[in-house]
């Protein structure tokens, strides 16, 4: 009983890790109907991300190349729960031929990700465990074209 109280959390239902290239995490439909309120607020020119483009990148799809097979049969599981921030931050980018702007909201619990990343990439055998020191967890929920591709990444 006392394992099952320290672990509580494993045993929740959360959104679902996929591996498509990249690796994301899903949000759960609580979560989604949270986006899709704050989505409500932001300017006209923001253009809303559809509710099956949202999710989290957890690892690019950069790092991943190498592990490609093994990622495509490996259990995603004890994946943490998506716990969104306050705010909207606005990302842009002007490195490319074309100006860039995202409307992103941050999780705040940025360490428990990054924990949940550096355990894929042991179980992977990965000299590099922690791939993307920089990575701000996010999701992206707006940008000016509504084609996920086209957000500040």
């Amino acid at each position: 009983m006392k394992k099952l109280m320290t672990e509580w959390r494993n045993f929740l239902t959360e959104g679902e890790v996929k591996f498509s290239g990249i690796l994301k995490a899903k949000p759960e439909p609580a979560i989604i109907a949270e986006i899709q309120r704050r989505q409500k607020e932001l300017p006209e020119d923001a253009i809303l991300l559809a509710s099956k483009d949202l999710h989290v990148t957890l690892i690019h799809q950069d790092f991943l190349k190498p592990y490609r097979s093994q990622m495509k049969t490996m259990k995603f599981d004890n994946v943490p729960a998506i716990v969104l921030d306050t705010g909207i931050i606005v990302k842009t980018d002007s490195s490319e031929s074309v100006d860039k702007k995202s409307w992103v909201i941050n999780l705040a619990n940025q360490n428990e990700m990054r924990d949940y990343v550096t355990k894929l990439m042991k179980r992977l055998g990965a000299e590099t465990i922690n791939p993307e020191p920089e990575r701000v967890f996010h999701i992206s929920i707006a940008n000016l074209t509504g084609n996920p591709h086209d957000s500040v990444r």
